[in-house]
């Protein structure tokens, strides 16, 4: 009797223990799971804010480039039909954006991408333009939640400022950001994590953004419950799991078990997060060997869902990495992957002691060819003529678009200037095949200005602009010819 109520005892204690190192065994697997998913999250949320980021970056680089000096110029600039299919081509290009937007100095809309022209909104009351107009600040303001006053969407937005010739405030041009595709994005990841559980982004200053499941009323409200700081109050930020009881956020008098991780995102003021309930992360602790497959079979699950949305951060950052460095059109290098290779080429003709050179290329009469064919048809002449322009330069040459209809072409390891003339002849010619797009042929005509390193230059920044004199001197002779630089031409 006493030997069977032992051993009775020692398979209770048994139990217990094994039960009880089970389940502590259980919550330090789940948490370094939602550590890991909310790591995960934060990186991912990362590459989509970034690529969100480049988008506005690239119509600021048009707004730029305009070099608007006051109100009347930036109106006239934004509410024409080129602005539009800009801010169109840009939301297009990204299905996280919802719309963009040009706004004036008094919060009326300029120019959407929903309608040209735009309705009759004024935007003076949000956040962004509130502050904006009165901070003159170039970086990107990170507005809360609004219900767009387009289609009635959730959407926030990125949002900078446009200045004048003296700093003044012209008005803002926003990107937004849809809450509900953001919120569908989640739900790829949430709707395989039980009932109960949720993922969720705020800003830093604890308002909801958007989340999964989406709850239409609570975005735009603040998490004052304190969860947020408690997993994050640490010196790295790092995503602290925690263990919680209080009311949830979203139904704020119910009381659930649950798991609970927040991040900072790298970079920007947002803060990404999700959780599990306690019927999730222990509902199968006393089931039998079911249950540990089951789990493992669940590690295995997030282990693959990890590995997609590593991928597909890493597909989208290879994306926006190439977006940054290549012009959107036509896709060759922009001014920045220019000017790395021209640095290794100089470099290279320094320790070789050979020529370069730069010529510096511009479309004649390119405008008539939009007025009167259309701009769709201009685009599609930039990108046949930016193929005839590869075809007559080497691999170790540099095509470059550096905006509108002008491009930079750098030959590395010239003999003389002759040779550099030929490459422009064979360029004039390409060009000069006729171009037929749908019904309309034409043909395009450039004028080349031509400058040599190191003869006119040992910089890019020297021989772009040489290049540059250059390339008017050939306009002042009738458009369509070839001129070096000299120093008379300065």
């Amino acid at each position: 009797m006493i030997a069977a109520l032992i051993l009775a005892i020692i398979i209770v204690v048994n139990a217990a223990v094994s039960v009880f190192f089970i389940r502590q065994n259980t919550i330090y697997e789940r948490s370094k799971q939602l550590e890991n998913l909310t790591q995960i999250l934060s990186a991912h949320t990362t590459q989509i804010i970034f690529s969100a980021e480049t988008a506005l970056d690239s119509i600021m680089d048009v707004v730029e480039l305009a070099k608007l000096e006051n109100e009347k110029q930036f109106r006239n600039f934004a509410t024409k039909q080129d602005q539009y299919d800009l801010l169109v081509e840009k939301t297009r290009s990204n299905p996280i954006i919802d719309v963009s937007t040009f706004v004036a100095s008094d919060g009326k809309v300029l120019s959407f991408s929903r309608s040209f022209p735009p309705p009759d909104i004024n935007l003076s009351d949000r956040d962004y333009f509130q502050w904006l107009s009165k901070n003159n600040s170039l970086r990107t303001f990170y507005s809360l939640p609004v219900q767009n006053k387009g289609n009635g969407k959730w959407v926030f937005y990125l949002a900078r400022r446009v200045n004048g010739a003296n700093n003044q405030f012209l008005g803002v041009v926003l990107v937004g950001v849809s809450a509900e595709v953001f919120s569908a994005l989640y739900e790829q990841i949430g709707e395989n994590l039980g009932q109960g559980a949720s993922v969720s982004l705020y800003r830093s200053d604890k308002t909801l953004l958007t989340r999964w499941p989406f709850v239409d009323d609570m975005i735009g409200t603040i998490n004052v419950n304190g969860v947020i700081d408690r997993s994050i109050d640490n010196p790295a930020g790092s995503g602290r799991v925690i263990h919680t009881s209080g009311p949830r956020f979203y139904e704020r008098d119910l009381r659930v078990d649950r798991m609970i991780s927040f991040r900072k995102v790298s970079n920007y003021p947002f803060i990404t997060g999700a959780s599990f309930t306690e019927d999730f992360y222990l509902g199968h602790l006393f089931q039998s060997a079911g249950g540990v497959i089951y789990s493992s079979l669940f590690s295995l699950f997030i282990l693959f869902v990890s590995m997609v949305l590593l991928l597909r951060a890493y597909n989208t950052n290879t994306k926006v990495k190439f977006q940054a460095y290549h012009d959107y059109l036509t896709g060759l290098p922009n001014r920045v992957l220019l000017a790395d290779r021209a640095q290794l080429m100089f470099s290279l003709a320094r320790r070789h002691h050979k020529k370069l050179a730069l010529i510096y290329i511009d479309l004649d009469h390119f405008k008539k060819i939009n007025d009167e064919m259309s701009h769709a048809v201009g685009d599609e002449a930039l990108k046949i003529a930016a193929e005839k322009m590869l075809s007559c330069v080497r691999d170790a040459d540099t095509v470059s678009r550096i905006g509108g209809d002008e491009f930079i072409v750098l030959l590395s390891e010239i003999r003389d200037e002759q040779a550099a003339v030929i490459v422009a002849e064979k360029i004039q010619h390409a060009l000069a095949q006729t171009i037929t797009i749908g019904s309309q042929a034409f043909t395009i005509e450039a004028s080349c200005g031509i400058a040599i390193y190191p003869d006119h230059g040992t910089t890019l920044h020297e021989l772009q602009k040489h290049a540059d004199l250059a390339m008017y001197a050939s306009k002042d002779k009738g458009r369509n010819h070839i001129q070096l630089f000299n120093q008379d031409m300065n």
